[in-house]
C-alpha cells in the first residue's frame, strides 16, 4: 500500500508504509531510575530545619542523619539540635547577615527506616537574624556543599540557606566575603550538633531501579542507604535560587 502527500507547488511523493517506523515519545524530565512511593532509608532519620522568612513564607533544609540500633528520636533531640545551631559564635556571625524577619524557627525529626512514621517537632524558641539591612527576596539563597568520600552527584549534597539581608551583598551583586566566611563556619558545626544527638550527618540514597541511559549506558540498581558527610564548604560567592522547594 502507498500513501501520497503534497505540499504547495511540489509534486506528490509516494511513501511505502512498510518503510515507516513507529517511535515512542520520550519525557526528558522523567527519572528512569526513580521508584515511586514513600521515602525509605534504613537506619536513617530526616532532620528538617524550618526557616521563617519575610512575608510569612517558610523555607526548609532537609538533612539526613544515620543512627545505630533502633530509632530513638525525641522532642528533646529536636530542641537540642535547634539550640545547637542557633547559639555560639558561629550562629552569631551568620545571624549578623540574616534579616530580622528571618528565623531558624523549628527542627523536626522523622524516622525513615519504615514508611509513614510521625514527625517529631521542637518546642523551644528559635533565633532570628540580626542584620540592620533590608531582606533580600525569599528565593535568594547561599549554598553549603556537602561532600562525602565518594565522587559523583549522588554522593554530594547542597544546603540552600535563605533569609539574607542587603548587608550580605558584596560589590557586583555577589555574596560579601564576611557572609561567605560566616556561612562556611556555621556549616562546619552541623555534623557535631547532629552527632551529639546520636546522628551521623550523611547524604541519603533512596532505592533506584536499574535502567538504560539515553546513550545506552547500563545503570545498575542502587539500594537505599547513607554515605557519611566528610566535609562542608561554601564553594563560591555567587547567589543561588531554590524556588521550587520550601517557599509555601
Amino acid at each position: 500500500m502507498l500513501v501520497s502527500g503534497t505540499l504547495a507547488g511540489i509534486m506528490p511523493r509516494l511513501i511505502a508504509l512498510e518503510n515507516l517506523q513507529q517511535f515512542a515519545a520520550v519525557n526528558l524530565t522523567l527519572d528512569p531510575g526513580a521508584i515511586g512511593g514513600p521515602k525509605v532509608i534504613p537506619n536513617a532519620a530526616e532532620i528538617t530545619l524550618a526557616w521563617a522568612l519575610d512575608g510569612g513564607k517558610t523555607g526548609h533544609n532537609v538533612l539526613i542523619g544515620r543512627y545505630s540500633g533502633g530509632f530513638a528520636g525525641t522532642q528533646a533531640q529536636c530542641n537540642a539540635i535547634l539550640q545547637g545551631l542557633t547559639t555560639g559564635a558561629q550562629w552569631t556571625a551568620l545571624a549578623a547577615h540574616l534579616a530580622p524577619a528571618t528565623a531558624l524557627a523549628i527542627v523536626t525529626i522523622r524516622d525513615l527506616n519504615t514508611a509513614g512514621q510521625p514527625i517529631i517537632a521542637s518546642s523551644v524558641a528559635g533565633a532570628s537574624g540580626t542584620s540592620s539591612g533590608t531582606p533580600l527576596p525569599n528565593e535568594v539563597s547561599a549554598v553549603i556543599t556537602l561532600r562525602t568520600a565518594f565522587t559523583g552527584p549522588q554522593n554530594r549534597g547542597r544546603v540552600f540557606v535563605p533569609g539574607w539581608a542587603t548587608t550580605a551583598l558584596g560589590t557586583g551583586n555577589v555574596i560579601a566575603a564576611p557572609a561567605v566566611t560566616a556561612l562556611g563556619n556555621w556549616g562546619t558545626i552541623i555534623a557535631g550538633v547532629l552527632n551529639a544527638q546520636g546522628y551521623l550527618f550523611s547524604v541519603g540514597h533512596v532505592a533506584r531501579a536499574a535502567y538504560t541511559g539515553s546513550t545506552g549506558t547500563q545503570h545498575p540498581a542502587r539500594p537505599a542507604g547513607t554515605v557519611p558527610v566528610v566535609s562542608v564548604a561554601v564553594r563560591d560567592n555567587h547567589w543561588d535560587s531554590q524556588r521550587r522547594r520550601g517557599l509555601k
